[in-house]
């Protein structure tokens, strides 16, 4: 059983809450492991249909856990390069796929700072939304002589543009809530207390919408900036003709049909 991530299950929303508190939520290869193996059984259940993320505490996540680093560094460095590069390839990097990729729609609610490689992750989901108290910080660069990571580099590329990435990372400002959504970084910012239902509702209506159609916008959209347009426009028409056929769709149709005849 997971001793750092606790997973609950209501109106087939799954939340996943981190649950290192007194640590920040900090990203040890322990909590990396369990969100991975919870995030596995949530998206393998039939009965989920969404996914929340979100952490416990005052924070969503402090990032890496430099208790952890302290102590491969403590082997010297050829031993902290290998176990750090590790750690990446075989847990975290996974992880980040495992969200972008989920079966469901996974809605990320940052409950409170988003620091370091936290941030890749938030931003893997497919609908990220922050509490105004919460910030995203990407100090790699300007504090540690490293590099943003677990995705970061991707994702702020894609959200905010060359630009802003690259003020994000060298410089290591904090983003606040409502810059971020200002920015694009994420989808909308809401009052600390509602956060959590929000994340529900929103989750819900994601889980409420045809799951194929849900899977196939993502990924065209994820896909389009390696598209021409030309490219973009078949990979639409290929994706209709499916859903077109399907039983959601013609089910839809035959309701708002029978709406607008009685209206």
């Amino acid at each position: 059983m997971s001793t750092h991530v606790r997973t609950t299950l209501k109106d087939g929303v799954a939340t996943l809450t981190l649950d290192r508190p007194q640590a920040l939520n900090a990203l040890s290869p322990a909590l990396i492991i369990d969100l991975a193996a919870a995030l596995k059984a949530s998206a393998a259940n039939e009965g989920t249909r969404a996914i929340v993320l979100t952490g416990t505490g005052r924070a969503f996540s402090a990032g890496g856990d430099i208790g952890w680093f302290g102590e491969v560094l403590g082997g010297g460095r050829e031993h902290a390069q290998a176990q750090i590069a590790g750690y990446m390839e075989s847990e975290g990097n996974p992880l980040t796929l495992a969200i972008a990729d989920c079966r469901v729609p996974v809605v990320c609610a940052v409950n409170g700072p988003c620091v370091g490689g936290a941030v890749g992750i938030a931003l893997a989901a497919d609908i990220v939304i922050a509490a105004r108290s919460a910030y995203f910080l990407v100090p790699q660069v300007p504090q540690l002589g490293a590099v943003p990571d677990l995705g970061a580099t991707w994702m702020l590329s894609r959200l905010v543009g060359r630009s802003r990435a690259l003020g994000i990372t060298l410089l290591g400002d904090r983003i606040d809530a409502t810059q971020a959504e200002q920015w694009g970084l994420i989808w909308r910012s809401f009052d600390d207390a509602a956060l959590a239902d929000q994340a529900h509702a929103i989750a819900q209506r994601l889980g409420n919408a045809s799951p194929a159609a849900v899977r196939d916008t993502r990924r065209l959209i994820d896909e389009a900036p390696a598209h021409t347009l030309a490219r973009q426009l078949d990979e639409e028409r290929d994706a209709q003709r499916a859903h077109v056929g399907a039983d959601f769709f013609n089910a839809a149709c035959t309701r708002f049909l029978a709406r607008t005849a009685r209206d």
